[in-house]
């Protein structure tokens, strides 16, 4: 008997394999093309919505400072809201306070009044918040635009530092286009 070898070998071509290549390249090419846009997608809403909610908070602070404030003021170019409200609670450095605070940032010892509402004095038709005696005891929060940020400044610190804070900062320019841009507060008259 006579063993016969077959040397019957399969595989593709060249022309197979070059068209199975250019296949796999555009399904590739189409997968990765789709995902850039999803991400490019995923980070204009978040950038939206992240701006979105800094508007609320921002609409949220100066309509809590409008209601507890004693005088309301806007600029002639409608660029800055200063706001003069009273102390209602008894800060660290105040005339008031019946004790003085230690550390960074500033807390006040045990068994202190600071941070503990002030009795206002109430005549005929008006409540102060401080005694005649003593300064008066206003804080002044202004809101200003400055190129793309709204700020919120408070009155200094007992360390001499005024409190500021930032919102609707756009850090690129197509980012900030897509956003409505500050331009004015709106009138309060």
């Amino acid at each position: 008997m006579k063993l016969t070898q077959h040397s019957h070998q399969s595989g593709f071509t060249l022309a197979e394999i070059l068209t199975a290549m250019a296949i796999a390249v555009v399904i590739f090419a189409a997968i990765l093309t789709a995902s850039l846009a999803m991400q490019k997608t995923f980070n204009a809403v978040d950038n939206y919505f992240a701006t979105h909610i800094q508007q609320i908070r921002i609409i949220d602070y100066l309509n809590r400072d409008v209601k507890r404030a004693l005088i309301v003021t806007t600029s002639a170019d409608q660029q800055t809201v200063t706001v003069t409200i009273p102390n209602y609670l008894i800060q660290c450095g105040d005339p008031d306070a019946d004790a003085a605070c230690t550390g960074t940032p500033p807390t006040a010892p045990a068994g202190s009044n600071i941070g503990k509402p002030r009795t206002p004095d109430i005549n005929s038709s008006q409540v102060n918040y401080w005694k005649p005696a003593t300064s008066v005891v206003y804080s002044t929060v202004v809101y200003s635009i400055s190129g793309k940020s709204i700020l919120r400044t408070e009155d200094p610190r007992s360390d001499g530092h005024p409190i500021v804070t930032e919102w609707l900062r756009c850090d690129s320019r197509s980012e900030f286009d897509q956003h409505e841009s500050p331009r004015h507060f709106p009138r309060l008259d």
